[in-house]
């Protein structure tokens, strides 16, 4: 009984707080490149990322700082990542709900529930379009933060795992 009352009292609380303990508090800051990727710094692209990163606060209004940015390769595929830092009891349904935030903008059809190996990290990606061209909207969220991206010209794999390099670059943790 003793067991079974300390596993309950100590490990439960450990096993879920683990995740939240590594996971917040969250920066966030947007490097110049991140893999074959180039951040735009053209008036267009600043105009496009200040324009995400005012939607970003408007959306969730308790963040602590929030990101947006434009960048492109040398192919012409381009990336806008966005998101922002602060403490999230719920990442499963944040990215339900930041999925279904964008549905609108980008005529997304069904989300698909992207796994990942990271405990109480929550993905989720969606195809769809924008200004008539075919893209796909990708959301990660855990306790300490929430990262989106539209991707142009990449299939939905290759998306959520670019959202893994552009999350793991952009946001730190103190875990």
């Amino acid at each position: 009984m003793l067991l079974l009352a300390l596993a309950c009292c100590c490990g439960c609380p450990a096993y879920y707080g683990t995740p939240m303990v590594a996971q917040y508090p969250a920066s966030a800051a947007l490097p110049a490149q991140v893999a074959d990727l180039q951040l735009r710094e053209d008036a267009r692209s600043t105009q496009t990322a200040r324009q995400l990163e005012t939607q970003v606060r408007q959306a969730h209004w308790l963040a602590e700082d929030t990101f947006a940015g434009i960048y492109t390769t040398r192919a012409g595929k381009r990336v806008a990542v966005f998101g922002g830092t602060g403490f999230r009891l719920t990442p499963s349904a944040d990215a339900d709900a930041e999925i279904e935030r964008l549905t609108e903008q980008y005529a997304l059809g069904e989300a698909q529930v992207v796994e990942n190996s990271v405990r109480g990290r929550h993905e989720r990606c969606a195809v769809g379009r924008s200004d008539g061209v075919g893209v796909v909207v990708c959301t990660s969220v855990d306790h300490g933060s929430i990262a989106s991206a539209v991707f142009t010209d990449l299939s939905v794999d290759d998306s959520a795992r670019l959202l893994g390099t552009l999350r793991e670059q952009i946001v730190n943790t103190n875990g």
